[in-house]
């Protein structure tokens, strides 16, 4: 049989010559230390150090500096120790320091008794695999971060991405598509068919041709249209899509991007419909028509329902303008107010009676179920809300110039429309322009009106003052045709000085008006007993009371009682009250006076069985002119202005006077507050320390001087002075009265102030300037009777100011001085 062993061989020489072959391989051998004892060719090549060069040196040499420092050469080898070998994949350090990525394993030698006596570490430079593996690594990375970033642009931007494969006519829809037709996350897209049903019904042929334009015309396409929502809510998509052919030139695919334009055609509709308001409501002028056109502005465009609420005089809301784009609704609205006006009871911390009260907008963007149940608390109103399918709320307060008008109420129901924070804000700008415009139709309505109350005014004046003066000019001719008549005579001339009287009491009610509004009335307050002062208006109306057969009565408490007020002003408050109550009730009637004390203040109350009042009045009684119909409607005299008169003088005193009656036909009563008087202990009496007017001199025929540029009325002044007794000159302009001054010596001047030449003050001063003349007594006699008249005429040196007409009474006692 042949011998078939293998021949001898050197196999020390052999291993080396199979370890020196590896070049791509560094072999490294050590001693039990880790100090290089062998080092291939591979070794070289791979960490750049010769055999001769490495021998004896430490293997700490080619790992890096922090792994030598973490003891990781010592790891390895007392892992080989115990396992046999210890594989590491980590950067190792060439000759130059240059760094290079290997791959390797230490494993240990043992001698014959199985004693560790060395390890041979074996390294692979894995530098460029490890740099292709962390590009694509980080490649991989870049672009899931690419992806995400899209995602989340596509997200915020509420765009979504699809594609229609035509062969197959496939729908595929990546992420946002879903959710921008109001579809669950990840849910299946329809078919082409089916797509079409998502479409408002009114853009379904318009998005059909935009698809086949694609396809014929080859090139992309921009749509804007509408898509309806599970919920039924509508929305605004904006659709580009780009046409995709296969290698022949064949349409294959049609893929583009969507995104929700919601916001924005709301906002472009929101601006527009500003816009329109505001140009609107810039001509509006009517008040109720105003209200109306506010209401109807925001609907449909804003809102499916909007309620205006202005609040009235007497602090209530009341609900002037309803909107809804199907007028049976806004009557049904009406009766749902009328049914269910605005309580805080009923609907908790929401609504106009809430934003009125906090004077601050709100808004529920999503008026659930739950929260209907938990705000309203009546059954049939809460039934009556879901009813009419209400989603989304605001209020906001109507305010111009820090005063709060009323509120104006945005509703969505049948739109689906939820209210966001951009569309409070819009609310509110419309709120301020409606304000602006609901107050001009306010102030113009006012200015009409107040129009409309001085032309009856001007009648009513006419009308009162041609009264009297009728029988004057009557009485004067009377008196013309029979001068001898002596019993005529005097019959008429207590006629004519009735008459004056009246038209003097006219003039003068009108001027104590003018006094309180223009705040320059003087009060001339005391402890005044109000039962001495309610005599005396009794006294002072007791003629109209009998001449209308009343009856009346005077209720007064067991203890006098005082009040800080004017005796003569007060008197004239209640005898207004009582001529109201006298005018105004059929003859026959009856009128109470009574008085209630309290510890604080007193309360007269003036009660007639009259006319009464309307609910509308009660409040605008005491306006100026406002109960004046026009003069040929009315059957009672008079200007209309007593009760403002009266409203007035009581509130100078402190007080308040106040309206009540059941209504037209069941009398009226008319309540006034004044504050009791607080005694305060008093020192001692001064005396009167008053300025004592001048005196005229002692004279058995008084010299008077009468100065008026208008001739008829100083020569009857002069005449009537000179039937009283006195010696009376004459003079119709300031120059001539002051050279009759200093040539006739007057006790008493006569002085009017509109004279031609120089007015009546500067006749004054020159009176008062007159050398060694002695000084008269200077009585202002002018038809300016205000407080700022009086005080010039003191200025200029006058002694007194007295108004025209003047009393024959007052003429009477300078006759006798």
């Amino acid at each position: 049989m042949p011998d078939r062993s293998l021949p001898p061989l050197d196999l020390d020489r052999h291993y080396r010559q199979i370890v020196q072959g590896a070049i791509d391989y560094a072999i490294i051998g050590t001693d039990e230390q880790g100090r290089v004892v062998s080092w291939n060719e591979g070794a070289r090549r791979i960490l750049g150090w010769s055999e001769q060069e490495m021998a004896g040196q430490s293997l700490h040499r080619i790992f890096t500096p922090e792994d030598v420092a973490a003891g990781m050469v010592e790891r390895e080898m007392d892992q080989a120790r115990r396992t046999g070998r210890a594989a590491d994949e980590r950067w190792h350090q060439r000759s130059g320091g240059e760094r290079f990525w290997a791959s390797g394993e230490l494993m240990p030698l043992r001698g014959d008794t199985g004693a560790v006596t060395g390890f041979v570490k074996i390294l692979r430079d894995r530098t460029q695999q490890q740099q292709g593996e962390e590009r694509l690594r980080l490649l991989t990375e870049t672009l899931q971060a690419s992806e995400q970033r899209l995602q989340l642009a596509l997200e915020i931007g509420g765009m979504g991405v699809w594609q229609v494969n035509l062969p197959h006519r496939e729908v595929v829809w990546w992420p946002g598509m879903a959710e921008i037709h109001g579809m669950a996350p990840g849910a299946r897209p329809p078919d082409t068919g089916d797509y079409q049903h998502l479409i408002h019904p009114e853009d379904r042929d318009r998005v059909a041709q935009g698809v086949r334009d694609t396809i014929v015309q080859r090139q992309g396409q921009h749509i804007e249209y509408r898509v309806v929502w599970p919920d039924g809510s509508v929305h605004w998509v904006e659709a580009r899509s780009k046409l995709f052919v296969d290698a022949r030139g064949e349409p294959s695919a049609v893929a583009g991007v969507c995104v929700d334009i919601t916001r924005r055609k709301r906002v472009e509709s929101d601006l527009r419909f500003l816009a329109q308001a505001s140009a609107e409501l810039a001509g509006l002028t009517d008040y109720q028509g105003t209200l109306d056109r506010i209401a109807h502005l925001a609907v449909p465009e804003f809102a499916d329902w909007c309620m205006v609420d202005i609040l009235s005089e007497h602090g209530a809301l009341e609900r002037v303008a309803v909107a809804h784009r199907d007028p049976r609704k806004e009557q049904f609205a009406r009766e749902m107010h009328r049914r269910f006006p605005p309580d805080p009871a009923r609907i908790a911390g929401a609504g106009p009676l809430h934003v009125l009260r906090t004077g601050r907008a709100e808004r529920i963007a999503e008026i659930s179920d739950d929260l209907l149940r938990r705000a309203v608390q009546q059954r049939d109103y809460l039934e009556l809300l879901r009813a009419m399918g209400v989603r989304s709320y605001i209020g906001v307060p109507l305010a111009v110039r820090g005063r709060t008008l009323g509120v104006i109420t945005f509703v969505t129901a049948e739109s689906q429309r939820r209210y966001e924070a951009q569309d409070l804000a819009l609310a509110e700008d419309l709120a301020r322009r409606a304000a602006v415009a609901i107050e001009n139709a306010m102030l113009l309505r006012t200015v009409q009106e107040s129009d409309r109350a001085k032309d009856v005014f001007l009648a009513t004046l006419a009308h009162e003052l041609r009264n009297p003066l009728a029988p004057v000019w009557n009485g004067l001719t009377i008196i013309g045709r029979a001068p001898h008549d002596a019993q005529r005579v005097m019959q008429v001339a207590g006629m004519i000085e009735r008459q004056v009287g009246q038209l003097v009491r006219l003039v003068d009610d009108l001027l104590d008006v003018s006094r309180i509004t223009t705040g320059k009335i003087e009060l001339k307050k005391e402890p005044a007993d109000l039962g001495s002062v309610l005599r005396s208006a009794i006294e002072t109306s007791r003629p109209h009371i009998e001449a209308a057969r009343h009856g009346l009565s005077l209720v007064l408490p067991d203890e006098p009682v005082e009040v800080d007020g004017d005796p003569v002003r007060l008197a004239q408050v209640f005898a207004n009250l009582l001529n109201n109550a006298s005018k105004y009730t059929p003859p026959g009637g009856q009128i109470d006076v009574v008085v209630q004390a309290g510890p604080d203040a007193v309360e007269v109350r003036v009660r007639d069985t009259g006319e009464g009042l309307a609910p509308d009045m009660l409040t605008r009684v005491f306006g100026l002119f406002t109960q004046v119909s026009h003069p040929a409607d009315r059957h009672q005299g008079g200007l209309g202005i007593g009760l403002s008169l009266v409203e007035g003088l009581v509130r100078l005193h402190g007080g308040t006077v106040e309206a009540r009656s059941p209504g037209l036909g069941a009398g009226s009563e008319f309540i006034v507050r004044l504050p009791r008087h607080v005694a305060v202990p008093s020192g001692e009496d001064d005396g009167d320390t008053r300025p004592q007017p001048l005196q005229p001199r002692a004279a058995t025929r008084p010299r008077i001087l009468v100065v008026d540029d208008n001739v008829d009325g100083a020569a009857t002044l002069a005449e009537l002075l000179r039937m009283m007794g006195c010696d009376v000159n004459v003079a119709n302009d300031g120059t001539s009265a002051v050279l009759a001054v200093n040539e006739l010596r007057p006790d008493v001047v006569l002085l009017d102030i509109g004279l031609p030449d120089i007015n009546g003050y500067e006749v004054a001063r020159q009176v008062r300037a007159l050398p060694g003349v002695r000084q008269p007594r200077l009585i202002a006699l002018t038809g300016w009777g205000q407080e700022q008249d009086k005080r010039m005429a003191a200025q200029a040196g006058f002694d007194e100011h007295w108004t025209k007409p003047v009393d024959p009474s007052r003429l009477q006692q300078l006759a006798g001085g």
